[in-house]
């Protein structure tokens, strides 16, 4: 009795998490409170505690008082993007890899479909987490693991590890899978960025690059992550609001 009381309750919270509805309100949410706080940060930061430009500081440091007077602006982004991004990755599985529940949702996707995305979902879980942590373990609130190591550092690999990682698993379903969210032609482009962009601009972060700046390739990281997920999430956002149409 206990088991199907908590397996019918998994799934009406599966269902609400997954809901048009939930994508809508998460999707533009997460879209307009990441990017909204992050640049009146950056703004905010030019301004009162200059010189802070992306070619010269980190973005770590948006969320240190040494170089800004309101940090909090960029941990509340971090933790709001990371925690509303959440459904859209549920929401990415559901309709890329789809489970049949019926005989009318029959053939079922090709078996790479679900690797492709169960490892999609893993990093992108990962990234998410370990961005609210970002948040949370802020620069100044970095506590130390090793000598060199502490909390906010691996909450910032693990965020952009994850992100990037998840973009090449979810860009290659995008790519050979057949999907309702992103249609042909939008998908080989996108797609394509997805599997080489973020996880290039990654590399460069560790190597290094002649003539550009640490901070400047930090930056450019984060720009070749949201240059993946802001048209995903974009399409997905366009593909629910024709699913609430039809129910109205």
């Amino acid at each position: 009795m206990e088991s199907k009381e908590a397996s019918s309750f998994a799934n009406r919270f599966y269902n609400k998490l997954t809901a048009h509805r939930t994508i809508r309100i998460c999707g533009y949410g997460s879209l307009i409170l990441y990017i909204g706080l992050v640049g009146i940060g950056v703004l905010v930061a030019a301004i009162f505690k200059p010189p802070y430009t992306i070619w010269d500081n980190w973005i770590s440091d948006l969320g240190a008082n040494e170089h800004t007077p309101v940090p909090i602006l960029y941990d509340l982004a971090c933790i709001f993007a990371g925690i509303l991004t959440i459904p859209f990755h549920f929401y990415l599985e559901k309709y890329i890899a789809p489970i049949p529940r019926t005989a009318d949702e029959l053939p079922a996707p090709h078996r790479w479909s679900y690797r492709l995305m169960s490892m999609g979902f893993f990093f992108s879980m990962l990234g998410s987490f370990f961005y609210i942590g970002v948040g949370i373990f802020s620069a100044d609130r970095d506590y130390p693991l090793t000598a060199e190591f502490g909390t906010h550092g691996l909450c910032s690999y693990g965020a952009f590890g994850g992100f990037a990682f998840s973009a090449i698993f979810v860009g290659c379903a995008v790519l050979f899978v057949r999907q309702p969210l992103i249609p042909k032609p939008f998908n080989y482009p996108i797609g394509i960025w997805g599997v080489c962009g973020p996880i290039t601009v990654a590399i460069l972060n560790f190597t290094g690059l002649e003539g550009v700046s640490g901070p400047l390739l930090e930056w450019s990281l984060l720009f070749a992550i949201l240059g993946w997920i802001v048209p995903v999430l974009a399409f997905t956002l366009k593909y629910t609001e024709k699913q609430l149409h039809k129910k109205e």
